[in-house]
């Protein structure tokens, strides 16, 4: 990994050149970053209520809810760790998403089947239900999604104009 180039870092996906083939990794930071949130708005409304309830509704009542916040942001505080973790870990720690190959002209994704080059596009798409795109390979039977956009995590960026560029380098 170490003659690797690092194409694109969005923070949770990382696109990776070492001449012969481009990786691309998921760090698998999305789910933790939307926790991370969660659980801090949960500190901001519940420990804030807490707080004002503590001293002007009841002790007992302000006493519970700041309790809550608190277990909250103690546990933001620990996933917001394991988030840097892994966001720090070296991508030989990780496991490629999807692999092109240029030499033998074909392109790989993890718990997928392999397939020419020439029959795979990337696209961003938007998701049903989400304001960020995902990252999708486009197949003959189908597609395939990457990565799903995060605003938490990076999103996927540009990544879809990078990898069609490395398939437009490859020798046909």
């Amino acid at each position: 990994m170490s003659d690797a180039q690092v194409l694109v870092d969005t923070g949770g996906l990382v696109v990776t050149d070492d001449g012969r083939r481009v990786l691309v990794f998921d760090r698998g930071t999305g789910p933790l970053a939307v926790t991370a949130f969660v659980l801090g708005i949960i500190t901001l409304v519940v420990g804030g209520f807490g707080a004002v309830a503590l001293f002007s509704l009841s002790a007992a009542l302000g006493a519970a809810f700041l309790a809550v916040g608190v277990a909250a942001a103690v546990a933001a505080t620990l996933v917001i760790r394991r988030f840097r973790k892994r966001r720090a870990q070296p991508l030989n720690a990780c496991k490629p998403v999807a692999v092109i190959d240029r030499k033998l002209n074909l392109f790989s994704y993890a718990g997928g089947a392999v397939i020419q080059l020439d029959q795979v596009r990337f696209e961003r798409r938007m998701s049903l239900g989400s304001s960020s795109p995902k990252l999708v390979a486009v197949l003959p039977n189908g597609s395939r999604v990457l990565k799903r956009g995060n605003p938490f995590d990076g999103g996927v960026g540009n990544v879809d104009e990078v990898l069609t560029a490395a398939v437009a380098r490859a020798p046909r």
